[in-house]
């Protein structure tokens, strides 16, 4: 990437742990994984095949697969992930199409010392527990090593280059819409 491709990608992606950890220390948990599940799109789709319009499923679990990585006990997976990813930005909730289907199981988290559960799951697989701050630092971790795996590899690195310029890029309006 050049200097200003990377800049920029570097922002973004610091401007998103930050709101994600504003909403955090806010005690406002859905906000905060809103942004991290919403931010890990962003990440899939940037690691996708050229031809990719956008991140969809398969990217995202791939994304998760390779970059979330989470404590040796926890048995959520990069489908789970989706499905809960689905359930927050969709309904605000566990509740998912992959979940009702049995494809994925419900994720439920912590967060600072609270539960929050889904009091009408009726879904095949039993429910995962997921610490949200756990989630959050394996995010932050991921994404850095995602960035590290950028600049290793030219061909993805070209893709990411040219998907970059697609995201918002906040500034004054040089021309009137």
């Amino acid at each position: 990437m050049n200097e200003k491709t990377v800049g920029f990608m570097s922002t973004w992606l610091d401007q998103r742990i930050a709101a994600i950890n504003i909403c955090m220390g806010a005690g406002f948990a859905d906000a905060a994984l809103t942004l991290l599940y919403s931010a890990i799109d962003t990440l899939a789709f940037l690691s996708a095949p050229a031809n990719t319009k956008k991140a969809g499923r398969r990217y995202f679990i791939d994304w998760c697969k390779r970059y979330i990585v989470l404590s040796p006990h926890s048995a959520v997976t990069g489908i789970d992930l989706y499905g809960a990813r689905c359930g927050i930005l969709h309904t605000s909730s566990a509740t998912s199409e992959l979940g009702s289907e049995g494809k994925a199981r419900e994720v439920w988290y912590r967060f600072e010392g609270q539960a929050g559960v889904n009091l009408m799951t009726n879904t095949p697989h039993p429910a995962l527990n997921l610490d949200i701050e756990e989630l959050v630092g394996a995010f932050g971790n991921g994404s850095q090593q995602f960035v590290a795996d950028l600049a290793g590899n030219l061909a993805q690195r070209t893709i990411a280059q040219e998907r970059v310029g697609q995201l918002f890029s906040w500034g004054i309006l040089t021309r009137a819409v």
